[in-house]
């Protein structure tokens, strides 16, 4: 019955991680008053932000001012969920600190560098990087840098549902962070801690560490950490089913948030479940009212779907069934502009059929008024309704050609993708990680691997999805491929600094059949030492795509063995591009590239999207 978000201690977290204060060893003064500067107009500004550490990196710039601001560039593509310009950017850093011999810095890019493969999902990496910046934190003797991996690890274990490990990393953090003077950061790792006790239902050790916590947000004077923690204490006791306490700190948090004129559904939510719980129907649903309110002027959907949910029980237990339904019928609403396509083709129904019923209601008045012109008026109503029967079924049988088109095109593409092979050696591959005993790569893998499958099945019915969702779920085909090929071969994505890959739209699965052909008809064939590159460019109205490899090359794997064209896919990548009518098929050429000797060295695959 709880509502609590529990992810909202993983917030907490991330907070801690990243907007902690971090001293700047060794840096130009005049460059770390600029970057001070910087952080304060992102908070309100990003694109501002980012605009300003471009123009000074276009400068010539030492090494070490270089590597500081393409840091900050990294933390803000993090903080704005530009998560694979993040990941690269903080390679480069790391490598660049790496050579300065800078271990502070070092640290602070393998932290971030932790943070964005766990929001990708890429947890062995993060776990990696997080135990390679506590390396460091131990070498150099820095607590902070300490604290701040053993926080990273601390939230890949509550991810795997490892609450005893994770209870041990953060209360590890705990011990390592004793800055008095950041108190927010304190706050969170209670918080941290308070939402593993919470996991385990050790409900009085959560209450004590969210005592702490409200104590040290009082004695800092920060109300808006106090409307936090109180808010967490009143959700704990209500799932402690301890009602008085819980009513007694919810509502504290809703005053105080009306005191420091915060708007915040929160507190409303958790009294609305409450009075649910304890049967107070009618205040249940005037606090879940007062929730709604609030998360319908943010336009949380998802919040208010739930809320809905509740009251359409409300209105249930009390009788009030009009009421549940109009609840339910708005509740269907929300779903449904999910789904706009679906909801347009539904609305044209009810449209012409209010349209004939509107039309038959005229006929009769018109038969009451002038009986002798009624057979003819039956006659022109008739004639109209058959004509709209008829122009409705013909426009609704070319729909239905279309959907079964799209239909087989969607299956055929789907089997492309998706082929028996690559699924049961991926799950063999899977099964050996397991038996070498390693549980967190093979639920890294196994993750993977379920993700890339529901991605296929969730972007194959949509007719267009971000870039960088695209690249993200190649990313993590080529991520399963490397596991199959044991490391084989390599990959990288390199995409232009005026491709915005958040904004630019591209067609689902586009690249995987050129990526996997590169894969099985080039790299496979390499023991070692393979390399794909995927080029993205951006020209004027059009994006430029390139994979390009190093395998044995087209030629050479012919004569070994017959390729099937419909495996390469091709035949669809041309038709897609076809049903696009922009003429982008015309710039698809694959070609055979050869080294100085002649010989093959691989293939070049090319085309271009009109954006």
């Amino acid at each position: 019955m709880l509502l609590f978000k529990r992810s909202y201690f993983l917030y907490i977290a991330c907070a801690f991680l990243i907007f902690s204060a971090c001293k700047r060893n060794d840096v130009d003064k005049d460059l770390q008053a600029y970057l001070h500067a910087i952080d304060s107009i992102s908070q309100q500004k990003p694109k501002e932000g980012l605009r300003k550490i471009d123009s000074l990196l276009e400068k010539k710039q030492n090494s070490k001012n270089r590597a500081l601001l393409l840091f900050s560039k990294g933390e803000l593509c993090y903080l704005n969920d530009k998560l694979i310009e993040a990941k690269n950017i903080h390679l480069e850093t790391h490598r660049l600190f790496t050579k300065l011999k800078d271990d502070y810095n070092k640290g602070r890019s393998l932290i971030t560098l932790s943070a964005t493969c766990m929001k990708l999902n890429e947890l062995e990496d993060a776990q990696k990087y997080a135990l390679e910046a506590l390396e460091i934190g131990k070498k150099i003797k820095n607590t902070r840098l300490q604290a701040k991996a053993n926080n990273q690890l601390f939230n890949l274990h509550f991810i795997l549902k490892d609450y005893e490990k994770a209870l041990l990393y953060i209360k590890r953090c705990e011990e390592l962070f004793t800055d008095p003077n950041d108190p927010n950061s304190i706050i969170a790792i209670k918080s941290n801690i308070a939402g593993v006790y919470l996991k385990l239902k050790q409900y009085n050790k959560a209450l004590k560490q969210f005592s702490d916590a409200l104590a040290l947000g009082e004695s800092a004077k920060d109300p808006k950490t106090i409307v936090s923690v109180l808010n967490n204490i009143g959700y704990t006791y209500l799932e402690a089913k301890r009602f008085d306490e819980a009513e007694k700190f919810l509502r504290g948090a809703v005053k105080l948030n009306q005191k420091i004129k915060t708007i915040n559904g929160a507190p409303y939510k958790g009294l609305g479940a409450l009075f649910l719980i304890t049967n107070k129907l009618d205040s249940a649903a005037v606090n879940y009212n007062k929730a709604m309110s609030i998360y319908k002027s943010k336009n949380n959907l998802s919040e208010e779907v739930e809320i809905r949910d509740k009251l359409i029980s409300i209105a249930i237990l009390k009788k009030q069934y009009q009421k549940a339904l109009n609840h339910q019928i708005i509740r269907d609403s929300i779903e449904v502009v999910k789904s706009k396509k679906q909801n347009q083709k539904l609305l044209y129904f009810a449209n012409v059929n209010y349209k004939v019923k509107e039309k038959e209601i005229a006929l009769t008045h018109q038969k009451e008024i002038n009986k002798q012109n009624w057979w003819l008026g039956i006659s022109v109503i008739v004639s109209l309704v058959l004509i709209l029967i008829t122009a409705l079924f013909i426009g609704y049988n070319n729909k239905l050609r279309a959907a079964n088109k799209a239909s087989k095109l969607e299956q055929r593409l789907l089997r492309a993708q998706m082929n028996p092979h690559f699924i049961f050696n991926t799950l063999a591959a899977i099964q050996n990680i397991t038996l070498e005993g390693n549980p967190v790569r093979s639920s890294n893998y196994i993750a993977k691997f379920s993700k890339l499958i529901r991605q296929n099945f969730e972007y194959v019915r949509k007719e267009e999805i971000s870039l960088e969702e695209e690249l993200v779920m190649i990313s993590n085909y080529m991520d399963t491929q490397q596991l199959r090929f044991n490391n084989s071969f390599n990959y990288q994505i390199n995409i232009s600094e005026n491709c915005d890959a958040k904004q630019e739209k591209v067609p689902p699965m586009l690249l995987q059949p050129f990526v996997e052909n590169a894969i099985e008809y080039g790299l496979k064939e390499k023991k070692s030492g393979g390399m794909l590159n995927l080029n993205i460019r951006k020209k004027g109205e059009e994006l430029l795509f390139e994979i390009e490899d190093n395998g044995v090359g087209r030629k050479q794997k012919k004569s070994q063995e017959k390729i099937a064209k419909d495996l390469h896919a091709t035949d669809i990548f041309i038709e897609r591009l076809q049903i696009r009518n922009k003429g982008e098929e015309k710039s698809f050429t694959i070609e055979d590239l050869h080294d100085k000797e002649g010989n093959p060295s691989g293939t070049k695959v090319v085309f271009k999207l009109k954006v």
